[in-house]
Order: C-alpha cells, then sequence, then structure tokens
C-alpha cells in the first residue's frame, strides 16, 4: 500500500504524521518505506540526514540504483529514502519531460511493492509538479489538517488538485482527512473537525492528534515518538491512528527480508 501526506500548507504535522504512522507500522512487523520528497528534508533530518549518500533525486533521475539510495534506520521493519535541496534541480528536469512528468515516482514505486508492505510518501508543502507525481504514484492520500480555521479554508484548493488526477489520470483515493493540533475542550478544534465531517462525510479519521510537545521533543532528538515516550498523549494518539488505518487498509505482510 502506498501512502501520501499531501497538504499544501507547512506546519500541519505532516512529515511527523508519517514517520509515527511509519514507526508504528514497523513495530507491528510491516516492512515499512518512508519516502522523503520535500526539498526542505525534514524527514531527512529526523533520521539522520543525507550525509552527502545519494537521495530521491538520484534514484528518480536513474542516477544511482534503488539500493544505494534506500537507507536503514535504527528501528526494525523501517527504511528511508532521504533528499536534500538538490531535489528543486531535478524536479525542473521532470517537469520538462512533458510525457513522463507525472509518472516519475509512480514507475519507481512499483518495481518494490514485493518488498515492503507499506511505502510512505512525505510531500512539499506546495503545488507543484512534484507534488503531483507523488500523489499518482500513491494508492490513497491521507491529509492532515491543522484545527483552525484558516487552515480548514485552505483544504478547497487541495481538493480540487485531488480531483483533477481522479478525474485524468488514475483513481486516487483519500484514505481520509486527520485532525492535528487538536486541543480537548477547545471549541473551535471540536467546530473545525464538525465542518471536515460535513464537507467530506466518513472521509474524517475518527483519531485525532493532540497538541503534545512530546512529539517536538521527539523530533528534537530524531526519534517516533514511540521509541521516545510511550507515556504521553502523542504516543497514544498514532497508536489509535495505527490502527484505524489498519482497519480501513488491512495489507498481507511480506516474508521477512532475509527469506525473500
Amino acid at each position: 500500500m502506498i501512502i501520501a501526506f499531501a497538504n499544501q500548507k507547512g506546519g500541519v504535522a505532516k512529515t511527523t504524521t508519517c514517520l509515527n504512522l511509519g514507526a508504528g507500522l514497523a513495530l507491528r512487523g510491516y516492512s515499512t518505506l518512508l519516502i522523503d520528497s520535500d526539498p526542505q528534508a525534514s524527514l531527512s533530518c529526523y533520521l539522520g540526514g543525507a550525509d552527502g549518500k545519494p537521495t530521491l533525486g538520484d534514484w528518480l533521475m536513474d542516477r544511482k540504483p534503488f539500493d544505494q539510495v534506500v537507507r536503514a534506520t535504527r528501528h526494525e521493519n523501517l527504511s528511508y529514502v532521504a533528499a536534500n535541496e538538490r531535489l528543486i534541480a531535478d524536479e525542473s528536469l521532470i517537469e520538462q519531460d512533458k510525457f513522463k512528468a507525472l509518472h516519475y515516482l509512480k514507475r519507481k514505486t512499483e518495481t518494490l511493492r514485493g518488498r515492503y508492505d507499506f511505502i510512505l510518501i512525505d510531500t512539499m508543502p506546495s503545488f507543484s509538479v512534484l507534488l503531483a507525481t507523488n500523489l499518482v504514484a500513491a494508492d490513497q492520500v491521507v491529509i492532515p489538517v491543522k484545527l483552525e480555521w484558516l487552515s480548514i479554508q485552505g483544504l478547497a484548493p487541495l481538493l480540487a488538485k485531488l480531483r483533477d488526477i481522479q478525474d485524468n489520470v488514475k483513481d486516487l483515493q483519500i484514505l481520509g482527512i486527520l485532525g492535528t493540533f487538536n486541543r480537548k475542550g477547545v471549541t473551535e478544534c471540536h467546530k473545525c473537525l464538525s465542518e471536515l465531517e460535513a464537507q467530506l462525510p466518513g472521509r474524517v479519521f475518527t483519531s485525532t492528534i493532540q497538541l503534545n510537545s512530546k512529539l517536538a521533543e521527539a523530533a528534537g532528538v530524531g526519534k517516533p515518538i514511540q521509541h521516545y515516550d510511550r507515556s504521553c498523549q502523542g504516543f497514544d494518539d498514532y497508536e489509535k491512528l495505527t490502527e484505524e488505518i489498519l482497519i480501513k487498509c488491512p495489507v498481507k505482510k511480506k516474508a521477512p527480508a532475509e527469506a525473500r
């Protein structure tokens, strides 16, 4: 299952969700690959950075094979493909390739379906050809939305882009809208969740991610919340999200790497 995390707005916990969901899946024995497709490389920084080694752009542009690009993490079943600022230049080259531009990542990830149970793609926070190629590669998209009115109002352009892909390229499914930075007892957050459900009935996750300082602390030390503090609210929230996604996307586990 290939899942992209998308929102043209920054600061909505997109990278945090990609990482912590990936860690939750890996802890449950699912072979999981995280792909950083944002030149800002926040996900890569979480996991150790690029360190001068080959990155996503090298793989996309056929400069390096996948096995020279993929990196192991300190956590079992969890690997990643890093990004760096060179991805901006590679995006320009992709954009010039009018016939294949939307399919650069798809042609790569399709070769990995027998290798991983889940591939999670962290996208850049803007409308671009790189975001489009990420969405075309995905089976499902998760849209993290900060539970504030301005963030809710900014959702419409993204939904329009998704409809364009659905109508003209492929049957991309919205796995769910994820409310983030939730503050229980705060009226605005409750109203925002109600508004999301009204706009997209049945597409809003029951799970929400509450505002929790431990998530920021975990990011600061480069760890998923599952490997930093299992007693905090952030851990509980991402555990619930992981279980909810597994119900929505039941995936049979691949054989262990050593058996393949």
